[in-house]
């Protein structure tokens, strides 16, 4: 019987495929239409589009197209560099498309490890920042620039110094050692970038998930920030451009501390506590005294001169720079200079194979005063003049053991000076149609000398110089990189595929070599040179280091229908960091992705423009250990003096014992992003959930003190967690003249030791004050690096309350009361517990972009929240130092204070405790740029193709609880952060500048 219904049911479906052909082929029409630009010029080759479909077409060189396409469709328009558009089709026949520029290229394409992507196609966590917004800051730190710009990212500046750096922090810190991120300026891996001029960027990206960094492998696990120089263009004609600023810093705030008259009444009190007789007859007379921060601190001059030249044609481009930044610093006495020229060039050789360079030699001075001025100036008597009525420097000995910060600048001289050239050489060759190799070379060459001179001075018993003295120090460092790798391209029908492999092969090699001597004929600079010293009293030292790795990588990206992604990674690293049984890792990755717009039960939805999920897993390496901690450490020159003659023996002792088994620090993160772009993406979104795990962390093992070795052994044992969210939002829009951009960021983190191995229950950190007392205790269950003391209670009031509550032993009414954490009734070491840490809950930025008729006008904001810090210039006390106002509400009888104890110099009130822990959290306006470019009118009048004027602040106000001069606290080690023992503060600067090109 089923034989017989056959024939219907094929002549049945048969035809109603036909009726569906007809009714398809009835409602499709043809429309024409043009793309422009907002000038009204034609777009050459922007790509139209049905939506949710995979056929398109190019318009040609009138910005005109013709498309097939259904009356309820919808088109989209694309062009690289400006806004996509979505265009109902709406039964029509004919259509004009105005497409705005995008307020940055990279909203289309994006720079990825070893190559680039679309942005529709990506699917790590990657956040990119336009140069312009770069240029908004007055430095000489790129770092320092980043800072509030990309979600996820903390930058702190290492101090206000001329020529500072920043340290970056990616998504939390995931060791214990070094936790700064890999930067590829060019292709070029580095750790250090102080050489790069901020005018020279082009483009910064910022890869924070394992699917963007694991293609780095060993070196990707505290993220990856790949910036790009500018590059030239083919043009008519040469392009040629010149900017220039020049501006004044200052301190942005002062501590407030005692007069003169005041410090002099709390220093008789202090005595009378101590049972001393008073050390000033009348403290009224001295009235407010000398301000020791006035003294060392003073306005200082900025400026930047910059002139760069780009073009090219079919067979060659090139761009060339040069740039001059100079910053005295607001700490008289410092300073810093640096030269900077650029040659970034591309030739092509023939049709199939191009060339190129991309190369910077940069010559920078510094001048640097001693690290204790800032502290001391907060600590001198303000009774002591900084210098006399005869012409001789204050003796601020004569209260406590200050040294005279005045005297300090005037007798120190530190100079350095350093030659650095940076680069690569490139050659791209297309084998096949889609197929190309590249080999990349690039080298890092630079070298540095010091010298610091001292001469013969006497200020006071303890500041003061016998001999003249000369320090000198040299270090050179040689990294080369030489990669090559396969790549490549192809699309067909719904299907597009990259494939990149290939090999990479990296040295360094560093030394260093320093001497002094004493006794120099004169202290004028003709007689810096060690020769001219004492040759009796000449020292030496000199030491290096060198590693080496070799690598293999390899990627595949997939994209099918433009709405289903799929990329995994994977790299194997080799290093000479680790002994031949651990001597390689291998760090996979997998991504997916899935553009939810282009789905077709996403086009009525035409508000919605982007829609995407993406997530992602991988591991990731951290390679930053030091060149020999597997090997074992002898240390020459541990001489004795033994045996019946009493001879000299020069002996030599092992340090640090081997561990050959010590492996790679690995970290494995999982990424669940989602992007989110409405009303033609004049609002995006972006939110990313991260999980870092980090294990085998390289921490020091306890051994027993027969072994004889100084330093611990090195193992793998600790674990640290690093969770949070990303979450990046913009809005923009233009009409007619006018156009914004508004933009927030912010990131979570919560960072937890997981473990620290068998014997390690507490590793402590952070010295302050006297007899180096330890602010930090990292143990299992606390961020690392957190605060350690004793929570206070309050105030002891009375006999009562000495006989009532804990103790140490030694406390009276006045004294500061801190809770028994372990009741036993006692105040000991025991009851020391977490009081605070240094890593913020939230790390934010954001900023407002606004033109009008050629004004523009942008304001950045920076800050965190949910952090402390120790404020341990208060807790190093050897003297009498001076006092912060917050000690004029001290406890002086009962009832008077249950906050601020009575004024001592030691003892338990300046133990670490709460007492000394304050809010670290702050909101800083980073910057306000006010800008005017000229009429086009104007500037054709002198022969000149743009003009513009502005005027720029920066660090203007900050919002803070913080009583120091900065809440920004930091050092390179990540148990030492947050920890303010004097910092060099950061400077407010206020400049005017111009930018020309012609």
């Amino acid at each position: 019987m089923k034989y017989l219904y056959m024939p219907i049911i094929r002549w049945t479906l048969l035809l109603a495929m036909l009726l569906a052909a007809f009714a398809a082929a009835a409602q499709s029409v043809e429309v024409r239409g043009n793309v422009r630009n907002p000038a009204g010029e034609p777009l050459i080759g922007a790509t139209v589009t049905i939506r949710g479909a995979t056929r398109g077409v190019l318009t040609d060189g009138e910005g005109r197209f013709t498309i097939q396409t259904g009356p309820l469709d919808t088109l989209a328009v694309s062009y690289f560099g400006y806004l996509s558009q979505r265009v109902p089709v709406m039964g029509r026949t004919s259509v004009e498309v105005v497409l705005e520029e995008a307020p940055s290229n990279l909203d289309e394409v994006v720079i990825v490890g070893y190559g680039v992507q679309r942005k529709s196609d990506l699917t790590g966590s990657v956040s990119s920042v336009k140069a312009e917004e770069l240029n908004r800051i007055p430095t000489a730190s790129v770092e320092q620039a980043l800072q509030g710009k990309v979600a996820g990212v903390q930058v702190t500046p290492v101090s206000g110094a001329p020529g500072a750096g920043a340290i970056i922090r990616i998504r939390g810190v995931g060791t214990l050692n070094d936790a700064s991120p890999l930067f590829v300026v060019d292709g070029l891996l580095l750790n250090d970038i102080s050489f790069l001029n901020v005018q020279d960027i082009q483009s910064v990206e910022v890869l924070k998930d394992a699917s963007a960094t694991a293609i780095y492998g060993s070196r990707g696990a505290n993220g990856v920030i790949i910036i790009t120089t500018r590059q030239g263009v083919q043009g008519p004609k040469t392009s040629f451009e010149a900017s220039a600023y020049y501006g004044m810093q200052q301190v942005i705030r002062k501590i407030d501390l005692l007069n003169g008259s005041e410090f002099a009444e709390l220093a008789n009190e202090l005595a009378a506590n101590e049972n001393r007789p008073p050390i000033f007859s009348n403290p009224a007379s001295y009235g407010e005294g000398t301000d020791w921060q006035d003294e060392i601190f003073g306005l200082a001059p900025i400026q930047n001169y910059q002139v760069s030249a780009g073009g090219g044609n079919a067979l060659t481009t090139y761009h060339l720079s040069a740039n001059y930044f100079h910053q005295e610093g607001i700490v008289t006495g410092s300073d810093f200079d640096r030269l900077t020229l650029r040659l970034n060039n591309a030739y092509t050789l023939a049709p199939r194979v191009k060339v190129g360079h991309n190369l910077a030699f940069i010559y920078r001075t510094n001048r640097n005063v001693p690290g204790g001025v800032v502290a001391n100036a907060y600590r001198a008597s303000p009774t002591v003049p900084a210098i006399d009525s005869a012409g001789r420097y204050g003796q601020t000995t004569r209260v406590a053991s200050v040294a005279n910060p005045v005297a300090e600048v005037a007798f120190y001289d530190d100079n350095s000076e350093g030659y650095r050239a940076v680069g690569n050489l490139f050659a791209d060759v297309e084998l096949l149609k889609g197929l190309t190799f590249r080999t990349n070379l690039g080298l890092d060459l630079s070298f540095n000398q010091g010298k610091v001179f001292v001469p013969k001075f006497e200020v006071s018993d303890i500041q003061r110089n016998v001999e003249d003295r000369l320090s000198v120090n040299t270090d050179r460092n040689f990294n080369w990189l030489w990669e090559n790798t396969l790549s490549w391209q192809r699309e067909w029908a719904a299907h597009r595929v990259g494939l990149l492999g290939g090999i990479t092969a990296q040295e360094n090699t560093f030394e260093f070599l320093g001497g002094s001597r004493i006794g120099f004929p004169d202290n004028t600079p003709l007689f810096y040179y060690l020769s001219a010293g004492q040759e009796t009293s000449q020292t030496n030292y000199n030491l290096g280091e060198s590693w080496s790795m070799v690598s293999y990588l390899f990627r595949a990206n997939y994209t099918l229908l433009n709405r289903y992604l799929l990329t995994a990674s994977f790299r194997a690293d080799g290093s000479s960091k680790f002994g031949p049984s651990n001597r390689y890792g291998y760090f996979p990755s997998v991504a997916l992705g899935w553009n939810i717009a282009e789905e077709a039960f996403m086009q009525p939805l035409v508000f919605v423009s982007r829609l995407k999920l993406r997530g992602s897993w991988g591991v990731i390496g951290n390679e930053k250990i030091g060149a020999y901690r597997s090997q074992a450490i002898v240390t020459p020159n541990l001489n004795a003096v033994f045996g019946p003659q009493e001879f000299l023996n020069f002996g030599a002792s092992i340090i640090n014992l081997a561990n050959p088994n010590i492996r790679w620090e690995q970290t494995a993160q999982t990424n669940i992003g989602l992007e989110l772009g409405l009303l033609d993406d004049r609002f995006l979104a972006e939110i990313d959930w991260y999980n870092r795990l980090t294990q085998g962390i390289l921490v020091d093992l306890p051994i027993p003190d027969y072994i004889g070795a100084a330093n611990r052994p090195v193992v793998n044992a600790a674990e640290v967690l690093n969770q949070g969210v990303d979450l990046n939002l913009i809005w923009r829009e233009t009409r007619g003249k006018w156009s914004y951009v508004l933009r927030l960021n912010g990131s979570t983190v919560h960072n937890e030791v997981v473990s620290l191995g068998e014997g390690n229950e507490e590793i402590f950190g952070g010295g302050i004050g006297e007899g180096g007392k330890l602010g930090t205790r990292t143990t299992v269950g606390l961020p690392i690096g957190a605060f350690f003391g004793y929570q206070v209670e309050g105030v002891f009031q009375n006999q009562s309350d000495l006989e009532t509550y804990p103790k140490r032993g030694n406390e009276v009414p006045g004294d500061l009361r801190f809770a028994d954490i372990d009741n036993d009734g006692v105040i000991t070491t025991a009851d020391r517990t977490f009081i605070g840490s240094p890593i913020p809950d939230l790390v934010y930025g954001g900023g407002v972009e606004l033109s009008f008729a050629g004004i523009d006008l942008a304001v950045d904001l920076n800050g965190v929240y949910g952090n402390e810090l120790i404020n341990a210039k208060q807790i190093a006390r050897f003297g009498t130092y001076n006092f912060e106002s917050s000690f004029l509400e001290r406890w002086t009888g009962e009832g008077t204070s249950n906050a601020e104890p009575r004024i001592t110099n030691g003892g338990p009130n300046y133990e670490v405790s709460e007492r000394f822990i304050e809010d670290g959290s702050f909101t800083r306006l980073r910057s306000v740029v006010l800008g005017y470019t000229l009429p086009q009118a104007w500037s054709d009048a002198v022969k000149l193709r743009r003009v513009r004027l502005y005027v720029n602040g920066n660090n203007l106000f900050t919002w803070a609880r913080y009583s120091g001069y900065t809440p920004e606290i930091t050092t390179g080690s990540v148990l030492d952060v947050g920890i303010d023992r004097g910092v060099y503060p950061v400077a407010r600067t206020l400049l005017g500048g111009i930018d020309v090109s012609f």
